[in-house]
């Protein structure tokens, strides 16, 4: 009897090297140098130079004449901003965005989950001196010290909700129903309000961008400022202003949020 063959799945190793190195650089704050990347990616210098002289000519990476290092440029961002919903998603979303913070003298920012991270895809300053933001492109992990992961975490359909608890709850060092807890919460608030749970690392209110789904396709959010307290009024205020650019960044792209 003749035994059956083994199926041998088709590699692209130039592919895989250059997408290590990416990676490698996508996981530094700071930029690395060619010795530095090979031991990240488990490679010797001599196989990474070529593809790291391809990824600069390309515009993906940048080296620092002065130290050598390496770093990724905004090129891959630039990339998934052209993506059709994303875009869909940014110009429904900016001017919304512009008349809220100015509304509201506070900056604020867009996010969606990348992973079991979430990414922040747009910032808009108001015309005020002092505040707090992120920069875009800037990626943070799923927990609960950030108002944007428990939201976009919240409002997901069932099993992917479930999935994102599951990543909150080890990266928190807390049980899943601790974690799926704090989910429900959210989703009954119709955003994240309340910055008193223990978790919260930055201050901020945070609402979610629904499409027809149900699903949150982003998290809109508001940081604020830590070092004086917000009267209730004006908390108030900015949770009623947040709230309604939400809902009408959501019936922009053909979704709803509940008033």
């Amino acid at each position: 009897m003749k035994k059956a063959k083994k199926t041998v799945q088709p590699g692209a190793p130039a592919l895989e090297k250059g997408l290590d190195l990416l990676e490698a650089l996508a996981a530094e704050s700071r930029g690395l140098n060619q010795k530095q990347l090979a031991e990240r990616v488990g490679r010797s210098v001599g196989e990474i130079f070529r593809m790291l002289v391809a990824l600069e000519q390309r515009g993906y990476v940048t080296r620092d004449l002065a130290t050598g290092e390496y770093t990724l440029t905004l090129k891959l961002f630039r990339i998934a901003s052209q993506f059709p919903p994303t875009e869909r998603l940014l110009q429904a979303a900016l001017p919304i965005m512009e008349q809220l913070a100015a509304r509201v003298r506070l900056s604020c920012h867009l996010t969606v989950l990348h992973g079991e991270q979430f990414l922040v895809i747009a910032r808009i300053e108001p015309e005020w001196l002092m505040g707090w933001s992120v920069k875009v492109g800037a990626v943070f992990p799923l927990t609960q010290q950030y108002a944007s992961a428990k939201v976009l975490a919240a409002f997901q359909l069932e099993a992917r909700r479930n999935e994102l608890a599951d990543v909150i709850a080890a990266h928190d060092h807390v049980s899943l129903k601790k974690a799926v807890a704090a989910l429900d919460r959210v989703s009954a608030e119709g955003g994240n309000f309340s910055n008193d749970d223990g978790y919260t690392r930055i201050l901020a209110y945070s609402c979610p961008i629904i499409e027809a789904s149900g699903r949150a396709v982003a998290a809109l959010t508001v940081p604020l400022v830590r070092e004086d307290k917000i009267a209730t009024a004006e908390a108030a205020s900015i949770a009623g202003e947040l709230r309604s650019a939400a809902r009408t960044v959501s019936e922009k792209i053909g979704g709803t949020v509940r008033p």
